[in-house]
């Protein structure tokens, strides 16, 4: 009988104590080599753009470089000899600035839209990602709730910003609270269709009104939030191809920035109080429901207004 010869100290092999019962898609099994720098792409369409922050790591890892702590490269082969990075940008420019010509890759054929799926499930795990980034990957992917989101917004006159802007440059009608649009479209792994509904009617009316359509402090995370909460609780109510108007008028008449400035101070007083007090855009959301009751007590008022006739 043979004996199995005696393991290294300290070392064990590789053991599961079973496979797993159903199969696993795998994917298409990648090829390993080295690809030359100069034959390597960045997609804009799902990769981070090189900040500040990205150029200091880069020339960290530019002067330490060693190739023990090098790891591949993952790319998509894109035509005419070229890769599209995957994973890794930051690694091959500090290669580059090392000296380095050739980099060990493991090369995907996939399609752009699987490879923004692999960039986010790899960087989403390991690196610290902006919503602005998962944005862009995940519409670059075809993913649903980036795409209706995108669309509904487009159909309210509005864009769904892919990445932040200083407070003096944002204009009316720019969407930049993703997690907000996100939370609200996708859930449980499902797009729900009257959360785009809501938001589109929401927007659109906003977008119409007079300081909606002028102030872009009218589009700050928390106005939005309180203003969507609003419209939800008008149920049915939205429903009517009226509704837009309706809610523009009344826009235009209660003046939502004045409500949001009552809604800070009330919460500043609090603070100052000492006392308990809900957040401002609960307190805006409260405020711009009983303006609402009080502007429309009917659906019939609702519907007039809409129609010009209040």
């Amino acid at each position: 009988m043979s004996v199995p010869a005696p393991q290294p100290c300290g070392l064990r092999p590789i053991a599961v104590s079973a496979a797993l019962e159903r199969p696993v898609e795998r994917g298409e099994r990648p090829n390993l080599g080295w690809v030359e720098i100069a034959r390597l792409r960045i997609d804009d369409r799902y990769q981070r753009p090189l900040a500040d922050h990205g150029w200091r790591a880069i020339n960290r890892i530019a002067r330490n470089f060693d190739w023990t702590l090098f790891s591949v490269v993952d790319v998509a082969p894109v035509g005419n000899g070229l890769f599209a990075i995957i994973d890794g940008q930051h690694r091959v420019h500090a290669a580059a600035m090392a000296g380095v010509d050739k980099v060990p890759v493991r090369i995907v054929a996939v399609p752009v839209r699987d490879q923004a799926r692999a960039f986010m499930g790899i960087n989403g795990n390991v690196t610290a990602i902006t919503p602005f980034h998962v944005l862009r990957a995940s519409l670059a992917a075809g993913e649903p709730w980036a795409v209706e989101a995108d669309q509904a917004i487009a159909r309210a006159g509005c864009r769904l910003m892919v990445s932040n802007a200083s407070t003096v440059t944002k204009n009316p009608g720019e969407i930049y609270a993703v997690q907000w649009v996100r939370g609200l479209v996708e859930r449980e792994d499902q797009i729900s269709a009257s959360a785009l509904a809501v938001m589109e009617v929401a927007l659109a009316s906003l977008r119409a009104s007079r300081e909606g359509g002028t102030n872009p402090a009218a589009w700050a995370h928390v106005v939005l939030r309180a203003w969507y909460s609003a419209v939800e609780g008008l149920d049915d109510w939205i429903e009517r191809p009226s509704a837009r108007a309706a809610l523009t008028v009344f826009l235009d008449r209660k003046g939502l920035l004045r409500m949001l400035a009552a809604a800070e101070d009330r919460r500043r007083q609090a603070k100052r109080a000492g006392t308990p007090c809900a957040p401002v855009h609960r307190l805006l959301t409260g405020a711009l429901q009983i303006e609402l009751d009080e502007m429309f007590p009917t659906k019939a008022a609702f519907l007039r207004a809409g129609e010009g006739r209040s």
